[in-house]
């Protein structure tokens, strides 16, 4: 097929636009004129940079999408400027995990089956009855050692990376995403001494990637949301051609600072995570880590492709430190799509943030509502932190790889602990028991912090 031409790539923008705005504004617009002056947001423009895509196969990067400057000019240049390598498509092609479903990928994938999962009882004030999710035998002593942290990295890693020999991984740069970015043994080392202060940033990855014999490292930060935001930076980073392969993994363990600064702001139930149950009260807290090798596709990729990683969006907003915003939210998974080329139709399932709080779960469906419309009542919504409870910053990379293994065995897994439903939300999919979905292809993973983080992930099957 030509390529169009410049007029014809304005006039298709134009036309989208007048679904927005009256069509007489629209007309009157000049090609170099702000689109702010019709009082077109970014969320209006990612529609459109999507529609672009689905319709004529144009794509128009995030950065020209949200230039506060952007013109039907811009959009226009920058839809027909050279594509710089690839859809942004990137193949996974290794696993890891441990979390309260035990070691490995395979009893990640029977424990979300079986909606069995560890729990002990939370070391920190027992009084108040708390239980946490931790590793299949792991005792009260093990959760609050000082290496724990590094300890779960290098489990979930090791298993993402075995067989790799080792001037392959030399090759590999680590992202580390986690709400603990100094680390418990230093923060051990610290209160030993009496000094309180915030350990540095990007401690954990460093020691990770030595013992790991990886190249560079890096720690992202970015509260509950801090795998998403990791798989976000490494994606980043191989499509810039900065990497060959990244290594992103999600960790934490249940610290007295994440149990004491959640209690304080009243997210905590005694009850565990209950995604859109009628009754629910709040989160819990599990530890866990994640990890996912990435690398951009390639006609002789090394090992099996797992699935892909199509699109990532994410978004700041929030007028709250707890309380998330379903703007923000609708954004992220807006640009989520929008990076991935693809319309709201071709989504197969959600996986849920779902933390089980009264205002989260609110905030998330009227987001998904606001993207999907009326679809979103057929649209198949679930959570899995109803079985891991909150795993911090593991859970954007553990709920991804539970869409990639839906994806590759054809079966969407239940959200545990649901039923009884949230009456406002009667007569939605929001799946409560397994079922099959061996013709999807795509899904949407929804990962929420504290202080307005909001991220999507689209997925795809191999």
């Amino acid at each position: 097929m030509n390529e169009p031409s410049r007029r014809e790539v304005v006039d298709r923008i134009r036309q989208l636009l007048a679904r927005q705005r009256p069509r007489a504004e629209v007309d009157d617009l000049g090609e170099r004129e702000p689109l702010v002056v019709l009082g077109v947001d970014s969320v209006t423009l990612i529609t459109i940079a999507a529609e672009l895509g689905q319709r004529w196969d144009l794509t128009v990067p995030d950065e020209a999408v949200l230039d506060p400057a952007a013109s039907l000019a811009s959009l226009a240049d920058a839809a027909l400027a050279p594509a710089g390598g690839g859809d942004g498509r990137l193949d996974v092609v290794g696993m890891g995990v441990v979390g309260p479903t035990g070691r490995g990928v395979p009893a990640l994938w029977s424990g979300l089956l079986s909606e069995r999962a560890y729990r002990l009882p939370m070391p920190y004030e027992p009084a108040r009855g708390h239980r946490l999710g931790a590793v299949p035998g792991a005792a009260t002593t093990d959760v609050v050692a000082p290496d724990r942290l590094l300890e779960l990295v290098l489990v979930a890693a090791g298993e993402c990376l075995d067989g790799l020999e080792p001037d392959r991984r030399a090759g590999i740069t680590l992202v580390v995403g986690t709400t603990d970015t100094g680390g418990n043994a230093l923060g051990h080392a610290l209160r030993e001494r009496g000094d309180h202060a915030a350990a540095l940033a990007g401690w954990i990855a460093d020691r990770a990637a030595e013992q790991l014999g990886l190249g560079a490292a890096t720690t992202v930060g970015s509260a509950s949301a801090s795998g998403a935001v990791a798989l976000g930076y490494g994606r980043d980073l191989l499509l810039a051609g900065e990497a060959q392969e990244v290594l992103v993994v999600g960790a934490d363990t249940v610290s007295r600072s994440a149990f004491h600064g959640l209690a304080a702001l009243r997210t905590l139930g005694v009850d565990g995570c209950r995604p859109f149950h009628a009754e629910r009260r709040g989160i819990a807290l599990s530890e866990a880590a994640a990890a996912c090798l990435l690398r951009r596709p390639a006609p002789a990729t090394r090992g099996t492709v797992l699935g892909r990683l199509a699109g990532y969006g994410a978004s700041s907003w929030t007028t709250h430190m707890a309380a998330p915003e379903s703007a923000g939210i609708e954004l992220a998974v807006r640009r989520a799509l929008a990076a991935a080329g693809l319309a709201p139709s071709d989504v197969s399932f959600v996986n849920a943030h779902g933390p089980g709080t009264k205002l989260g779960d609110v905030a998330e469906m009227r987001a998904l509502a606001e993207v999907f419309g009326d679809r979103v009542r057929t649209l198949p919504i679930n959570s899995v932190k109803g079985l891991l409870w909150h795993c911090q910053g593991a859970a954007g990379i553990i709920e991804s790889l539970a869409c990639l293994l839906s994806l590759r065995h054809g079966t969407l897994t239940a959200t545990t602990g649901a039923e009884p439903l949230d009456p406002q939300w009667e007569g939605y999919d929001i799946v409560t028991t397994h079922r099959e979905i061996t013709e999807a292809r795509t899904a949407v993973s929804v990962s929420c912090g504290l202080g307005g983080v909001n991220t999507a992930l689209v997925w795809e099957r191999a």
